[in-house]
C-alpha cells in the first residue's frame, strides 16, 4: 500500500524447533536442531553454583569445574580433551551463582563421542588425592592472579554482594577461602560429586545438526544408563530487603584511583519489573548516548567511567533464580569524591523514575537488547548457553524463544515504575573502593 512505512514493521523470526523431555534417571534433555552447518553443541548444566556450596566448603563449585576435566576411571585426564580436539572441536566450562556448565562444540559426526564422554564423567569421575591437591593449588593461583594481585580484583562482582547480603548463600566468598580449599579431602569432593552431579540435578542441551529421533537414541545410550541419585534439596536463598542505605569502605593497596559500586537488590526472575529493569540498565549505561554516560561523563565531567545493570559485571538478567543485585559501578574523575559520585547517581536515578524514559529511549534499549539476543542465538554456543540457563536455573527453556515478544511489551511506564520501586537509596549498599593511604592523590 502506497505510503505505508514498511521500515517500522518488525520482522518475525521463526526459532528452531525445541524438544524437552526427561530420562528415567531424572536428567532433563533439551534438543534444538538447526542444520545450517554440520556442527553440534553439547552442554551439561548442573545446578551446582557458587551460592549452593555448603558452609565450610567455600570455593567448591569453582573447584569442581576444574576437577571435572581431570579424567574418569575409563578416560584418563589427557584423553578427554584430546578426543574432543582431535575431532576438530572445542570444550570448556564455567561456574556461575546457580549453576556450573560444561560444553563442547564439534562436528556433528562426533555427537555420539561427546555424549559418551559427558555420561562417563557424570558416572565415574576419578577423584583422588593427587588430582585434588593439584587442582586446589591451581584454583588458589587463579585467585591470586585474578583477585589478590590485581587492582580492583573482583571489586563489584565478588565483594559487593558480601557487604550487601546477609545470608551465607548470597554473602560468602565465591572464589573460596584458602583455608576451606586447603582443608578439602577426597571424601569431601566425593560427597559434593554425589550430591550435586547426579543426572536429576542436571540438564543436557543439544543444539545443531542432528535428527531428533537419532539424538534421543544417542542420549539414552550414553546418559540414560547413568544411575539416578537423590536430588539435593532446593536451597533457601531468601534475603530481607534493606530499609536504609549502608556504606562500606575497603582499601586496595594496588588501586591507583578510587572506585565506587552501588548495589540494589533487584526484581526476581518472573517479577513484573524484571524485564523493565533490564531495559533500564541499557537506558542508564549502554553507550555514549545513555543517561549516565551523557550526564555524568560527558556533560558534568564527574566520572571517568560508569557501567552497570542486573548482575553486573558477571552474567545478565537471566542468570539468577533469586536474590541478586542491580549494580552501578563508577570511577570518579580526580577532584570528585566517591560520595559525590554516589549523589550524582542518585539524582539521575530519581530523574528517570520520576520523569520516566522517552519512547525513543525504550525503543533504542529494546533494539539493542534484542540485537544482542538474536546474535547470541544465531551461534551454536550462544543458543546452547541460553537454553541451558533457562532450563537448569528457571525450568523454562521455551522462554528463550518467547523473550522478543516479552521485551516488546515493556513500556516507558513500566521502566519508570521499576526504577522507582527498586533503584532507590534506602534499598542500596555502597562500597567505596579506595587506594591505600600512600597511593591516594595529593
Amino acid at each position: 500500500m502506497e505510503g505505508e512505512n514498511k521500515g517500522e514493521q518488525r520482522s518475525v523470526r521463526v526459532p528452531p524447533p525445541l524438544t524437552t523431555y526427561f530420562l528415567d534417571n531424572g536428567l532433563e534433555v533439551v534438543l534444538s536442531p538447526e542444520r545450517s552447518s554440520p556442527t553440534v553443541g553439547v552442554g551439561v548444566f548442573y545446578r551446582a553454583g557458587f551460592r549452593l556450596e555448603p558452609e565450610g566448603k567455600t570455593g567448591f563449585a569453582h573447584l569442581f569445574e576444574h576437577l571435572m576435566f581431570q579424567g574418569t576411571t575409563k578416560v584418563p585426564k589427557p584423553h578427554f580433551g584430546n578426543l574432543i580436539n582431535s575431532a576438530g572441536g572445542l570444550l570448556n566450562g564455567f561456574t556461575r551463582h546457580d549453576y556450573t556448565a560444561y560444553f563442547e562444540v564439534l562436528p556433528s559426526s562426533a555427537l555420539e563421542m561427546a555424549c559418551f564422554l559427558e555420561g562417563d564423567r557424570m558416572r565415574s569421575l576419578d577423584l583422588n588425592q593427587e588430582t585434588l591437591r593439584n587442582q586446589v593449588d591451581v584454583v588458589k593461583e587463579e585467585v591470586r592472579v585474578n583477585v589478590l594481585n590485581q587492582p580492583y580484583g573482583g571489586f563489584s562482582w565478588l565483594w559487593l554482594s558480601q557487604y550487601a547480603f546477609a545470608t551465607y548463600p548470597n554473602a560468602h566468598n565465591y572464589y573460596g577461602e584458602f583455608a576451606d580449599l586447603e582443608a578439602a579431602t577426597v571424601e569431601d569432593a566425593k560427597e559434593f560429586y554425589r550430591t550435586w552431579y547426579g543426572p536429576g540435578n542436571a540438564t543436557l542441551v543439544l543444539v545443531g545438526d542432528f535428527d531428533v529421533a537419532g539424538a534421543k537414541a544417542v542420549v539414552d545410550r550414553h546418559l540414560g544408563k547413568v544411575k539416578s541419585r537423590q536430588e539435593p534439596p532446593d536451597p533457601i536463598l531468601d534475603e530481607p530487603l534493606p530499609t536504609r542505605r549502608r556504606e562500606f569502605h575497603r582499601e586496595d593497596p594496588l588501586a591507583p584511583t578510587p572506585q565506587v559500586a552501588v548495589g540494589y537488590p533487584t526484581a526476581p526472575f518472573g517479577h513484573e519489573d524484571h524485564l523493565p529493569l533490564a531495559l533500564a540498565a541499557r537506558i542508564l549505561t549502554d553507550g555514549r548516548s545513555s543517561r549516565l554516560q551523557r550526564a555524568l561523563v560527558q556533560e558534568q565531567k564527574l566520572l571517568l567511567h560508569v557501567g552497570g545493570g542486573p548482575h553486573y559485571p558477571i552474567g545478565d538478567s537471566f542468570e539468577f533464580r533469586g536474590p541478586a543485585l542491580f549494580t552501578l559501578e563508577a570511577t570518579p574523575r580526580p577532584g570528585t569524591s566517591t560520595s559525590e559520585a554516589v549523589s550524582a547517581l542518585d539524582e539521575e536515578l530519581e530523574r528517570l523514575g520520576s520523569d520516566g524514559p522517552s519512547e525513543t529511549e525504550v525503543e533504542r534499549a529494546r533494539k539493542r537488547d534484542l540485537s544482542a539476543y538474536h546474535a547470541n542465538n544465531d551461534s551454536r554456543l550462544g543458543r546452547l548457553r541460553e537454553l541451558g540457563i533457562m532450563a537448569a536455573v528457571h525450568r523454562r527453556p521455551q522462554l528463550v524463544d518467547e523473550l522478543p515478544e516479552l521485551f516488546n511489551s515493556v513500556t516507558p511506564t513500566d521502566v519508570a515504575r521499576a526504577v522507582r520501586r527498586w533503584l532507590k537509596p534506602e534499598r542500596s549498599s555502597v562500597l567505596h573502593w579506595e587506594p591505600s593511604a600512600q597511593r591516594r592523590p595529593r
